[in-house]
């Protein structure tokens, strides 16, 4: 752990990375206000729908810094979120960026309650960062969760009867 530094900070701009989807979605976030304000009859739903979009897609326009230390993950930005070390129960690696979600299994709730860490250029950097400290995340064998332990023991307990039986 001597060579990671203490804190480490890394800031990823989406829109600048992939540039080529940026004059699509400045055309919907301009022509559908405009639309929704022509079609419903009153500016105000013009509004709602350009808040709607920004509320969407800011994490993509905007920058989003990352700021990571001993105590956990910082996420900086439209949508910003924290995640501490030792409630990492799952990670889940992919070719932009890594998955650090609370959870042992996957669920629809890692889109609220998880955070998703995108590489930028510091990949080698954030993949040392999380394999540091997430180590217990990372390890094979993970706990089950409480459906599947119940499980094994019914299976456990069902196998051994019937051996039991057969022995008679």
């Amino acid at each position: 752990m001597g060579e990671q530094p203490m804190e480490f900070r890394w800031q990823v701009h989406l829109a600048r990375q992939q540039p080529e989807r940026l004059p699509v979605l400045v055309l919907v976030l301009v022509g559908v206000p405009i639309l929704g304000a022509w079609l419903m009859g009153h500016w105000i739903f013009g509004v709602i729908a350009l808040w709607m979009l920004w509320s969407a897609t800011a994490d993509f326009l905007l920058p989003i810094r990352y700021e990571a230390d001993a105590e956990g993950i910082r996420q900086r930005g439209w949508s910003p979120r924290v995640m501490r070390w030792e409630r990492v129960k799952r990670v889940v690696w992919s070719e932009q960026g890594v998955l650090l979600s609370p959870f042992a299994h996957p669920t629809r709730l890692n889109a609220y309650r998880g955070i998703f860490v995108w590489y930028g250029d510091q990949r080698e950097q954030v993949e040392a960062l999380i394999r540091t400290y997430c180590a217990h995340a990372l390890a094979e064998n993970a706990p089950k969760s409480k459906r599947k332990r119940k499980r094994a023991t019914a299976q456990t307990s069902t196998s051994s009867s019937s051996s039991a039986r057969s022995i008679k």
